[in-house]
């Protein structure tokens, strides 16, 4: 019996396959055989396991092989196996690791730096040279990613996989099976990182599913993100308890910008270097004016959107060594021109307090709503509310879309 599915993954025809041996029509490894005639061998299942072979083309094909034996009256009389293709899988995680083993962060290169606070570095040195499982909390942009490199390159450098999945950006089978996948290799790497981001957003079967594989004892450090509470996730169901006990050993959480305004100066001569090097251009500050607006913003996508901003405005800086206000790209300076209309003028009547805070949550859901460019989903989970109850307000306030 031969199914379609199967077909599709071994690039043959049925004719190619059936009546044959199946040593006549794939090609193993040297010193690896057929799971399937493993099983018709020995009489036991095999489960979970990786196969790498080659289909009558020579193209390689990887699998992961749950395989079982059929009895009847007590005797073997064949084998069957259920077949998950990898074989896209492992390509683009190859590529994943090659391109991680290029400029990544380390603790050293920011060690002079504000990028993130003494404690957080400090916190995250530590924790990186322990077997345990590590949690990171921080709103996005706060730079989580950028604090796994770190902590995998202080322990094990490029020498080591390090592999990172994200559950917001890929289905959700496709996010498990890439997972399971990752820890196969870095099983077999005997080291090395595996980074699931957005961890909130796997779904309570996966979670339940990884918690079996995680459970045992591993040689690979596994570092989760998220941008919200856990506590919260698990009240809401969104995050399983136990799952979040197993890898929140050790807890990290990185402030927003807006707490920490007197790091805003030093974070902005952090990206003008960095592009320097990539622009070959030679700016050494910021105006006061340039400054001042920094101090004030609030700062919502936090270091990724000031490494944006930076980027946008040393686009088009010639020779000048100061980066002027002029600089800033027009999307920035009409935000900052919004906020500043939003403060309280000294001559202006004071307002019933009920009414100024109704204006208050309007101007600031609005605010959300343009910077995730009306997205529903993306601005309830910002402002920590339920899509019904953001659209309730939307529609209490008169906002549309425009």
């Amino acid at each position: 019996i031969y199914n379609k599915k199967m077909m599709e993954i071994e690039g043959t025809e049925i004719e190619d396959v059936l009546d044959k041996n199946i040593l006549e029509v794939f090609q193993f490894y040297q010193g690896e055989a057929s799971t399937l005639l493993k099983v018709l061998h020995t009489g036991r299942a095999i489960l979970n396991t990786h196969q790498t072979y080659f289909n009558h083309k020579g193209h390689e094909i990887k699998t992961v092989n749950n395989t079982y034996p059929l009895t009847f009256n007590n005797q073997i009389v064949g084998a069957v196996e259920i077949v998950r293709d990898v074989t896209y899988l492992d390509r683009m995680m190859k590529k994943s690791i090659q391109r991680k083993q290029i400029g990544s962060t380390t603790f050293e290169s920011l060690s002079d730096k504000q990028f993130y606070p003494h404690k957080v570095l400090e916190t995250g040195q530590k924790v990186a040279t322990t077997s345990s499982s590590i949690f990171i909390i921080g709103e996005a942009g706060t730079g989580k990613r950028t604090l796994t490199e770190c902590i995998h390159h202080e322990v094990n450098q490029d020498s080591k996989p390090y592999f990172i999945h994200n559950c917001t950006s890929l289905l959700d089978n496709y996010v498990e099976q890439a997972i399971l996948e990752s820890i196969h290799q870095l099983e077999n790497a005997d080291g090395g990182t595996l980074v699931i981001e957005d961890i909130q957003n796997l779904s309570p079967t996966s979670q339940l599913k990884l918690l079996n594989f995680l459970n045992n004892a591993r040689n690979y450090k596994i570092i989760c993100t998220t941008n919200e509470d856990p506590i919260d996730l698990i009240v809401k169901g969104q995050l399983n308890k136990k799952f979040y006990y197993l890898l929140s050993e050790l807890t990290i959480f990185i402030p927003p910008i807006r707490e920490r305004k007197n790091s805003i100066q030093e974070l902005a001569l952090f990206f003008i270097e960095k592009y320097n090097r990539i622009y070959q251009v030679n700016l050494k500050t910021v105006s006061e004016e340039v400054f001042q607006a920094f101090i004030d913003y609030d700062w919502p996508g936090n270091l990724r959107e000031l490494d944006h901003i930076i980027e946008r405005s040393m686009k088009i800086i010639d020779s000048e060594d100061t980066l002027l206000f002029q600089h800033l790209p027009m999307k920035f300076k009409n935000r900052i021109s919004q906020d500043h209309q939003f403060l309280i003028n000294k001559n202006q009547e004071i307002k019933p307090l009920e009414e100024y805070m109704q204006e208050a949550e309007k101007y600031y859901i609005q605010k959300g709503l343009q910077y995730h460019k009306f997205n529903i989903t993306k601005t309830a989970q910002t402002l920590k509310m339920s899509r019904q109850n953001l659209q309730y307000r939307m529609r209490k306030y008169g906002i549309k879309k425009p």
